[in-house]
Formats: structure tokens, sequence, C-alpha cells
């Protein structure tokens, strides 16, 4: 199967330029990623208070999507594409210096507003320059940055640890996010001009068993209806359940569980969670190609189910190699699954309403990683870890199951074509 990913780079540059300002803001977040917990449970705190660490990142991101849509909506995609990481920059650097866990929960806020502006101007930014024919691969682009960012991060984050300190770090996640911002400045254009150009034409949404979308364009009452179909929601609980398993396992136990069960260092710890992003930076460009080429479900479906295996390997595992083996695992998921799910939100987008719909989606998912760590922490202190996390997979089985047999393909044949 052709990938087919250089002729979008041809026919669109801009999205490496994007990418590079995402490499490096996702590099400090990966960095972070397997010491925060280590970190906050540095200061005597429970799994369940630990998990609130986690999820007061996810909570700044909940409250700042709609209002970055908005802004991007009003003032154009660079002030978030600008301004994110530079707030990025100051929590995370303040963060370093947190001597209580009321301070680092305010800078850990502090940081995830600049994330979350940045992420959700990124997505809208590439809603705005793709269209349905190559949407998937041109997500699936800026996706790998995203997680070749993430897979540089651990490895680097816990050496970092284990040299200079818990604390050190987030001084270096600091200086990334403010270089990400300075390279944003200078090298991404804005983009917003083209937002309704793009836009599906109506027969996609129609096709797709969603409101019209030049309908859902001129009639008031109707253009935030997708909101209430069933694509929305089954797409919105993909997001949910996606960013729940990121927040409550991945973030949360699995880092306490390699370092509590199996006796890992820091640094080991930071090379295994390595393990992930990489794998799932090496499946993105597929895919992508089969989303544009074959339609969203194709793999959707599949990351989830492989994603809900992973978990179950992974709280039932006692043995180094089968915590390695799920680890791979659940990078092959989300590899398959991708970005997808974004594509899937800006196919059945209304004309226009595009970069709204990709907020309220990122939202769910943000409110999902606020509930998860605190959720998943709390079940692991009554029920262990092991208990939590086959909860987690079976829940995530479940809904690949559901999305499967429910919901409708939003990627018409017509537009498979480059």
């Amino acid at each position: 199967m052709r990938l087919d990913i250089i002729p979008v780079l041809k026919a669109h540059p801009t999205i490496l330029l994007l990418s590079v300002s995402t490499a490096l803001l996702t590099s400090g977040q990966g960095m972070v990623a397997p010491i925060l917990p280590l970190y906050a449970n540095a200061l005597g705190v429970s799994t369940a208070t630990v998990g609130l660490v986690i999820s007061v990142f996810g909570f700044a991101r909940f409250l700042t999507n709609m209002p970055t849509a908005i802004i991007s909506e009003r003032f154009g995609r660079r002030v978030p594409l600008v301004g994110g990481p530079i707030v990025a920059a100051i929590g995370n650097a303040l963060a370093g210096t947190a001597d209580s866990l009321e301070f680092l929960l305010a800078y850990r806020f502090i940081s995830g507003v600049g994330s979350a502006a940045f992420i959700t101007g990124a997505v809208i930014f590439i809603g705005d320059i793709s269209t349905p024919a190559n949407r998937g691969r041109m997500m699936s682009i800026y996706q790998g940055s995203f997680a070749l960012g993430i897979s540089l991060g651990p490895a680097m984050g816990g050496i970092i640890a284990e040299l200079m300190g818990l604390r050190a770090p987030f001084f270096v996640v600091g200086m990334l996010s403010l270089f990400s911002g300075i390279w944003a400045y200078f090298k991404v254009p804005e983009s917003r001009t083209l937002a309704k150009t793009n836009q599906p034409a109506p027969s996609v949404a129609t096709q797709a068993g969603q409101p019209n979308a030049s309908t859902d364009a001129t009639v008031p009452e109707s253009k935030y209806s997708f909101f209430r179909s069933k694509g929305f929601i089954l797409i919105a609980l993909v997001f949910f359940i996606t960013f729940f398993s990121r927040g409550g396992a991945q973030f949360t136990l699995l880092p306490l569980k390699a370092a509590n069960d199996l006796n890992l260092s820091p640094g080991q710890i930071g090379a295994i969670f390595t393990i992930p992003p990489v794998i799932g930076f090496l499946f993105l460009p597929f895919a992508g190609s089969i989303s544009d080429r074959y339609g969203r479900k194709k793999t959707i479906v599949p990351g989830l189910l492989i994603v809900s295996v992973a978990l179950l390997m992974l709280g039932t595992s006692s043995f180094l190699i089968l915590f390695v083996m799920g680890m791979a695992l659940y990078g092959l998921g989300n590899g398959i699954e991708g970005p997808t799910p974004v594509a899937y939100v800006a196919d059945i987008s209304p004309r226009g309403r595009q970069g709204i719909a990709q907020g309220a989606a990122r939202s769910i998912g943000d409110l999902a990683i606020l509930m998860a760590p605190p959720a998943m922490g709390l079940a692991a202190d009554m029920y262990g870890a092991t208990t939590a996390l086959v909860a987690n997979g079976v829940a995530v089985g479940v809904l690949g199951t559901i999305f499967l047999v429910f919901a409708r393909e939003s990627n018409s044949p017509s537009h498979r074509t480059m």
C-alpha cells in the first residue's frame, strides 16, 4: 500500500513548519510524563492525590479549549500557536520550583492552559489547510511530530532526573516550550482564510448521516445540531476513553506500577515509556493513508481494540518482559487509531464551524484527563492497580465494539483520491 505522504508534504509544506513547533512542545511534555508522579509522590501524598497533579493539567485544558477555538476564529490561529507555548514555558519552569502540592497544582494548571491553546490551534490549523481527500495523512504528519516529541521526551527526562534531580526536567521543558513559541512566531503562517474553502461539500455530511453542512451554515437554529448527532456523540466517546486511558493508566498508574511493583529507576521508567510513542510514530503514516483511502473506522476500531488488550496485559503483568510487551502493544493501538478521530470531527463539522467542533471534542477528551487520574488513583487505593487497569481495558474494548456497530463512515469514497 502506498503511503502517499510525500505528495501531501509537497502540496502543503506549511505542515512541516507547524510540526517543528509541535515536536518542541511535546518533547517537553514527554520529559515530565513519567517523572511527574514520582515528583508528586516525593511530597508524601497518596496515589489518588498524585492523580490530582495529572488531572489539574486536564482541567486547565478543559477550560481552555473552547475559548481558544473562539479566539482562533475571531483573531486567527497564530494567537494560540504563539501564545500557548509561551504560557506553557512559564508554568513548566515554575513547576520546577514548587515546594508544596498547592504550588505544583497551580503551576501545572498554567502549563495546561498553554498546552491546550497550542494543540487546539494546531488541529484547527490543519483542518483549515486540509480536505477530506488528504485530511487523514495531514493529521498523521502532525500527529507524527507530536509522537516524535513525546518519544524523545521520557528517556531524556529520566536521564536528566537521575543526573540532576526530579526538578531539573521542568526547567528544560520550560526552555523547549519557549523555543516552540518563538518558532511558531517566525515560521507558521495564518490559515484562517482557508477555513471555509476547505470544508467538506454537503454530500460528505449527508452521506455520513450528519446534518447537511451547507444547511447548518445558513440555518441559525441548526448550526450546532451536529453536537447532538450520533456521529459526534460516538466520536466524542472515543475522545473521552482515549484521553481517560492516557491520563489514568499511562500517566498515573503505570509509572507507579513500574516503580513500586517492578522496582525500576526513573531512567528505566523513562526508557520504557518511550516505547509506546515510538511505535505509535512508526504506524502513524499507515493510519493516515488507510483512513483517507478506506475510511476512518478502519483505523479507529482496531486501534481501540488493541489498546484494550494492552491495558489488560499491563494490568495483570508482574514480570518486566510482559510489562514491556504491554507498553509496545499500547503504542501500536494508539498509532493505528492515530489522528483519525480528529479527522472524523473535521469531516462531520458544518461549514465554517470546524474550530468550534474541534474545541468541543478536545474539551471532552480533556474532561476525561481531568476525571481519570483521581478516579483511577482512588480505584487503585481501594481495589488495587490491577483491577483499575483491567476495568479501563474492558471499557476501551466495549466502546470499540459499539463504534464498530453504530458509527457511520464519515469519509465518502468520492473523497478518497488525492
